[in-house]
């Protein structure tokens, strides 16, 4: 049986630990009985104490995935979502969106990236549940990867324990302008967002490249542009004909720039 799911760009800015968009790269995984474990590509043996956890009977487990692993696009969700939709799936039993959220969240730790690879779409995961949000058809996304790796938990660490108030008050405003600006396509009110004073100066203080591809991306006409879940991949929301310029300032940065569409369906 398989399953797959695709990638996800978390926070966005200034919906820190709030909003993600799943993006069509996709982690695929397929499963079938074994006498024993047999996993694919698993030097670090997460694939297979993820499938332990979930199937009590040995399973031949391979994964396919065409999402950059420890970049900031939601890897190990896009890959726990289809892992545990291909094991439901072998065992004969529905795949449940809402319990497999929350069975990824519960393993992963990030509920907004687990909502993207879940549900797909854009969309808004905190306390209060999971909402589904609009994206403009007039808009498009440039992903730029730079060739280091950023973990989340170190990403986590640069964090401050505390922000002061009027960068807390400036960061609402600006979520609130994303998420309007994103449902229209506004581009003038994608521009005022500005760059995110909450988390991602502590995490570009460890990977300087993140600021200059967010510099290059918004200088090559990108209204909006932040760094991906923890980074250190960019992600830059642009109107469709300013794509390609967008992209060929990124990729003049020594990155791998992707294109992905925006997508629709989470597990599949």
């Amino acid at each position: 049986m398989r399953a797959s799911a695709p990638a996800s760009s978390a926070n966005l800015g200034p919906g820190f630990d709030a909003l993600a968009l799943a993006l069509e790269l996709r982690c695929e995984v397929s499963v079938e009985a074994s006498s024993e474990w047999e996993i694919s590509d698993d030097p670090d043996g997460f694939i297979e104490g993820a499938a332990r956890r979930i199937s009590t009977q040995p399973l031949r487990v391979a994964v396919t995935s065409a999402i950059p692993i420890g970049k900031g696009l939601g890897s190990s969700a896009a890959l726990l979502a289809s892992l545990e939709a291909s094991v439901r799936r072998h065992e004969g039993v529905e795949v449940d969106l809402d319990e497999l959220f929350k069975s990824v969240t519960a393993a992963e730790g990030h509920s907004d990236n687990a909502a993207a690879a879940v549900y797909g779409g854009l969309v808004l995961a905190r306390a209060g549940g999971v909402h589904p949000l609009e994206i403009h058809p007039s808009l498009s996304v440039v992903v730029a990867v730079p060739r280091e790796a950023l973990s989340t938990r170190e990403a986590r660490r640069a964090l401050p324990d505390t922000v002061p108030f009027e960068v807390a008050a400036r960061t609402a405003g600006r979520s609130i302008r994303l998420v309007e600006g994103l449902r229209t396509g506004d581009q003038t009110l994608l521009g005022s967002i500005g760059l995110d004073e909450l988390h991602e100066p502590s995490r570009i203080s460890l990977r300087p490249i993140i600021g200059t591809l967010l510099e290059v991306a918004i200088r090559a006409g990108a209204p909006f542009a932040s760094i991906s879940g923890s980074g250190p991949s960019v992600i830059a929301v642009v109107e469709t004909s300013s794509a390609p310029s967008v992209r060929e300032a990124l990729a003049a940065e020594e990155c791998l720039v992707l294109s992905p569409a925006i997508a629709a369906d989470g597990v599949r």
